[in-house]
């Protein structure tokens, strides 16, 4: 998909929650854009093969298809408030959920269906930046997370977003001590940032802790 000649007020309604033909193409060019981030921010998670793992906003559904090779005898859930993502996401990975293996639910990162201390890791990759205020989706994620348990979000720089995104008022810009200050106001402990470059020449950085 060719971003240099489309209306970045769609474009952004369209990065928030894909609909239709176009959430599909949008959909396709988010799984080639994050494939960097998704790697680094489950490098940085520390998988184990029994850990139980929740993603939020798993889009066309590439990092759970890793985090799944990585946990041959754990449990996968990912949410999503997107209905074209989910049926993206269950194509990428129906084998897995055969298995039961891995549950991928339509819902809101604000109210999350899961039981509490649910999850041994919690993450999002280009989620962050789409929650105004986070307070409510960090309630939750702490909640359904496992005391000792950790959470890691990665967000693109914005000095690395599309020339026009930040004009739209979709996307929430945010340094990765602002992060920290959300997650440490959410309760959770040894937060750490740590960034990386992103493809083609952008950055982006993780911020992560522990419950």
């Amino acid at each position: 998909m060719d971003f240099k000649n489309v209306d970045m007020g769609k474009l952004a309604l369209q990065l928030r929650k894909p609909e239709g033909d176009v959430g599909t193409e949008v959909g396709a060019a988010m799984a080639q854009f994050n494939m960097g981030a998704i790697a680094f921010t489950i490098e940085c998670l520390d998988i184990q093969p029994t850990d139980h793992i929740l993603e939020i906003g798993f889009g066309p559904g590439e990092a759970i298809a890793e985090v799944v090779r990585l946990t041959p005898n754990g449990y996968v859930a990912g949410i999503d408030h997107s209905p074209v993502m989910l049926e993206m996401a269950a194509h990428r990975n129906h084998k897995a959920m055969m298995q039961e293996h891995v549950e991928l639910t339509l819902g809101d990162a604000r109210a999350l269906p899961y039981e509490d201390e649910s999850f041994d890791k919690v993450f999002a990759v280009n989620v962050f930046q789409f929650w105004p205020d986070p307070t409510t989706e960090l309630a939750e994620c702490h909640r359904v997370l496992k005391s000792g348990g950790r959470i890691a979000f990665f967000l693109t720089h914005p000095t690395s977003w599309l020339p026009g995104i930040r004009e739209t008022g979709v996307f929430t810009a945010r340094e990765a001590d602002d992060v920290k200050k959300n997650l440490a106001n959410a309760g959770f402990t040894n937060i750490e940032i740590r960034e990386t470059k992103t493809e083609p020449d952008g950055k982006g950085f993780v911020v992560m802790g522990e419950k």
